[in-house]
């Protein structure tokens, strides 16, 4: 077998508007926009630099079934530049940009091949030699509910073998469950690579015979998808053996930035701990654009002052300000609370009154089983109700002794404002 090197990348979302943070920061939105028509320039400049034979473009290359013209030229201008350094490009549409969506009279270049709706093959050559076979299928339409994999067929050519696929393997509750399949209806197959897509957070779910791999998507469009972001560079030597290394794209990168309270005395000192926060996350970032979702964590004086009305508010446009005109863009999405009040949790234990007695029973409560018993089934009774059903499970030893840690901090704040 001919050794080969492609690139593997989904969810391009080319063109997402971001209308959350267009309702209230355009030049943001605007920024975060362009990001994914720069990731996708970085993704095609990652195949050229890395001499790919190929790239594999696993679904949702556009956001919107009714994809602008502006997002299909860029997409097919990129496309001509792989043509150009002698690569291929295979694509498949997933639920974003099924095939039912408005498609403009802009021819694509002959280097690329786009599946249809029915699985098919293709071969990926190399200075006219085949290397790979690629089988793909498209999504018709937006919705699709039917177990793709099991129309995949088996390869027929003594080459290495890659399946091209929008699905959720395992039913994944974060992403819709279309093409819903599992590990072992893609093994059954004879396949040696699968290129996932779908979704957005970068996983392995075999590593080998065969490899199944989802990259994640390009670029992160909102603070739940933080992280570096990008795609796979994957070798295949002469004997057929996958290694895969990850090459982060994104231009924006979001964080979720944690700042604890416990030993700061004034807010001023609040402001200094989240600046040296965000600091060190620029840095990580690399020279990126930056987005921040901040939490105040932890108990303290400073716990009051948080609570006083527009103080978040107040404190986020305070940093903002300081970063309107930095070079990578720093932006303070939100700020959230999640501090509590200064508490002597051994005074309140101490008492000798009801207060006190609660509190002891709060302690003794992760060694007793009876309490752990009685807790568990009161949990149940929560879980087991349908709209929990699959989403919920019981927490194990460890996350119910923090549940119950939890409670007794709460039970002493509540105590401490009674008094």
């Amino acid at each position: 077998m001919q050794p080969f090197r492609f690139v593997h990348a989904a969810d391009l979302h080319i063109d997402s508007p971001f209308k959350g943070l267009l309702k209230y920061e355009p030049r943001i939105a605007q920024r975060l926009k362009d990001a994914t028509y720069e990731a996708y320039t970085g993704l095609i400049d990652l195949c050229i630099s890395q001499d790919a034979a190929f790239v594999v473009i696993a679904g949702d290359v556009y956001d919107g079934a009714d994809r602008s013209v502006q997002a299909q030229m860029r997409f097919r201008d990129g496309l001509k530049r792989l043509q150009e350094h002698g690569i291929g490009a295979f694509v498949v549409h997933g639920n974003h940009d099924p095939l039912d969506g408005r498609l403009s009279r802009i021819p694509m270049p002959d280097s690329a091949h786009v599946f249809g709706p029915d699985p098919a093959w293709a071969m990926a050559k190399v200075d006219g030699t085949a290397v790979a076979q690629i089988q793909g299928v498209s999504y018709p339409t937006r919705e699709v509910h039917d177990n793709l994999a099991l129309r995949f067929t088996p390869p027929s050519q003594n080459l290495f073998s890659i399946g091209l696929l929008h699905c959720n393997v395992g039913g994944i509750v974060e992403h819709d469950n279309y093409a819903p399949c599992t590990v072992d209806d893609l093994t059954a197959t004879g396949i040696d690579y699968w290129a996932l897509g779908h979704v957005h957070t970068r996983q392995a779910m075999r590593q080998a015979d065969p490899v199944i791999a989802y990259p994640g998507n390009l670029q992160g469009r909102h603070p739940n998808e933080s992280g570096p972001r990008g795609a796979l560079v994957v070798d295949v030597d002469e004997a057929g053996r996958v290694s895969s290394r990850f090459a982060p794209l994104d231009v924006v990168r979001w964080e979720f930035l944690s700042v604890a309270i416990d030993d700061l005395s004034d807010l001023d000192a609040l402001l200094e701990a989240t600046h040296a926060a965000i600091e060190a996350e620029r840095i990580r970032a690399d020279g990126r654009d930056l987005v921040c979702r901040i939490s105040f964590t932890g108990r303290g004086t400073l716990h009051h002052d948080l609570a006083i009305e527009n103080a978040l508010e107040d404190l986020a446009g305070e940093l903002r300000a300081g970063y309107s005109s930095s070079t990578p863009f720093i932006w303070v999405e939100r700020i959230s609370d999640q501090t509590g009040p200064q508490l002597d949790l051994d005074a309140l234990t101490a008492r000798d009154d009801f207060v006190g007695e609660v509190m002891k029973r709060s302690i003794a409560a992760p060694d007793r089983a009876d309490s752990a018993a009685t807790l568990r089934d009161s949990l149940s009774g929560v879980l087991g109700q349908r709209r929990f059903s699959g989403v919920l499970e019981m927490p194990d030893d460890y996350q119910l002794t923090e549940i119950i840690e939890a409670a007794r901090w709460k039970l002493a704040e509540l105590f401490e404002r009674e008094d």
